[in-house]
């Protein structure tokens, strides 16, 4: 039975390593290839030097009273060929293949879009575009010689190698890794060693030969029951100076952290200029996120997910979308359909953990509860996957943002719901106007229209404003609270 915890790769280059409470599941990325995406924190070892350097990390965590999952994409720097994941995991967890489609879907639906301030020309109402900020945020794996490193099972992962490892003495890991090729920095050993003591296995990931794979593909690690514990101690191996983190929680509420500080901007500060047609929202996001000693984390996101537009057609929404994203991107060989839908059904996976869709094993949902296999097809399954044990017309999408010190990754991440659970918008309005003149027919002198004040005039919409009243229209659902 494989064990573990996930992390995940698709954008630039990322290594990760998870956990949870509760039977944590933590990823320890081990450089492997040129990610695409990944999520999530860990260390990441490469068999030569210079050594793999972490810089950043995207995770997704969905959480139900019957299983988390755990999403993970990491950034780094070396070569996809030189390097391998090693993932602490608890008993009964397992790694399975994800898809790009996934990150890039949540990532379009919850990306920052500063909103120009409203001008009046004098008679009327006027503004800017939307404007978007780019946040962005071997040796074989064979029997071990030594004794105190068990091969608990070795197997293949869509592109990657996988390899079970147990032992319970301090040290055993790093003789294994060092035996293999890969190269540990003693300081590495106490983090470790730390995990050995608190009952984790590990999985070795890594690309198997001559798969032509240039950026790593995600994956995902799926544990029994509520876990709200992601392990950072496992972060600081391999990284720089800062670890750049987006964290997505999926669960039916808001989250937030529960050993960080939640930050958040000033408001009050945001500006636009009109000339430049660019606003200070990511000064404003250094500022907040550099409080507490960089220990902080900001909200960047809060909001009942639009995974279905209606509750009862599937044909639109983040689901569909992910879906459509997939086949786009040749991550599915045929499209998948979805019918009519009861968004408001808990989903249900009647298949035996760790079986595919498709095999006989599989039994038939309750009368009110939403078979999971209508969700999507065999292989393009991670939205349905996050959803499990969840009313997809009641699950929140929460961003959480960090850009953490290298200090700050001595203690695991824990989350817990939010005790405030009112939406945060990602289409904050910029209430400072900086070189407006432009903006305005020649000879006209731009006014600032404050929030709440009605503008003048009868031309209230205009372009930028057009854009905004559609994408929130859209949201219309997340902006429920629970």
């Amino acid at each position: 039975m494989t064990r573990t915890k996930a992390s995940f790769l698709t954008s630039s280059r990322f290594c990760t390593a998870l956990s949870s409470t509760l039977g944590l599941v933590g990823a320890l990325g081990l450089g492997l290839a040129e990610p695409q995406e990944a999520k999530a924190c860990g260390g990441c070892f490469a068999p030569q030097d210079p050594p793999t350097l972490v810089t950043g990390h995207r995770m997704v965590m969905s959480v139900s009273p019957t299983q988390s999952v755990l999403w993970d994409q990491i950034q780094y720097s070396g070569e996809p060929e030189d390097f391998a994941w090693v993932l602490p995991v608890k008993a009964g967890a397992r790694v399975e293949a994800s898809t790009a489609a996934f990150f890039e879907v949540l990532e379009a639906n919850t990306a920052l879009r500063v909103i120009p301030p409203q001008l009046d020309c004098g008679g009327g109402s006027s503004s800017g575009c939307f404007a978007s900020n780019d946040l962005a945020a071997g040796g074989d794996f064979e029997e071990s010689a030594d004794p105190t490193v068990e091969v608990l099972h070795q197997g293949t992962v869509g592109p990657y190698e996988t390899v079970t490892l147990g032992t319970d003495e301090p040290g055993a890991l790093n003789t294994w890794l060092s035996e293999h090729g890969y190269n540990v920095d003693p300081s590495t050993q106490p983090i470790i060693d730390s995990y050995v003591a608190e009952g984790f296995d590990f999985i070795a990931l890594r690309l198997q030969p001559g798969k032509g794979i240039q950026q790593m593909t995600p994956v995902r690690v799926v544990m029994e029951g509520m876990n709200l514990s992601l392990p950072l101690r496992m972060v600081g191996i391999g990284t720089g100076a800062f670890t750049p983190i987006v964290l997505y929680v999926l669960s039916e509420g808001r989250y937030t952290t529960a050993n960080f500080s939640e930050v958040a901007i000033q408001q009050s500060l945001l500006s636009w200029n009109f000339k430049t047609s660019e606003s200070n929202y990511t000064e404003l996001r250094e500022t907040a996120l550099a409080q507490n000693d960089g220990r902080s984390f900001l909200t960047a996101f809060a909001g009942e997910g639009p995974f279905f537009y209606n509750d009862f057609d599937g044909s639109n929404g983040m689901v569909a979308s992910y879906l459509n994203q997939a086949y786009t991107n040749n991550e599915a060989t045929t499209q998948c359909q979805l019918g009519l839908i009861d968004a408001s059904a808990r989903v249900v996976n009647p298949c035996p953990p760790g079986e595919p869709w498709d095999s006989p094993a599989c039994g038939t949902v309750q009368q009110g509860e939403l078979d999971v296999r209508a969700l999507g097809c065999v292989g393009v399954d991670d939205m349905a996957v996050a959803l499990t044990g969840l009313r997809p017309n009641l699950t929140w999408v929460t961003r959480l943002e960090a850009n953490l010190p290298r200090a700050a990754l001595d203690q695991d991440l824990t989350l817990e719901a939010a005790a405030s659970q009112d939406y945060v918008t990602n289409l904050p309005q910029a209430v400072i106007a900086l070189e407006p003149e432009g903006a305005c027919p020649s000879g006209l002198i731009p006014r600032v229209i404050q929030p709440g004040e009605t503008p003048r005039g009868s031309y209230f919409i205009f372009g930028g404003m057009l854009v905004a009243g559609a994408a929130l229209m859209s949201r219309r659902r997340m902006m429920r609270s629970v």
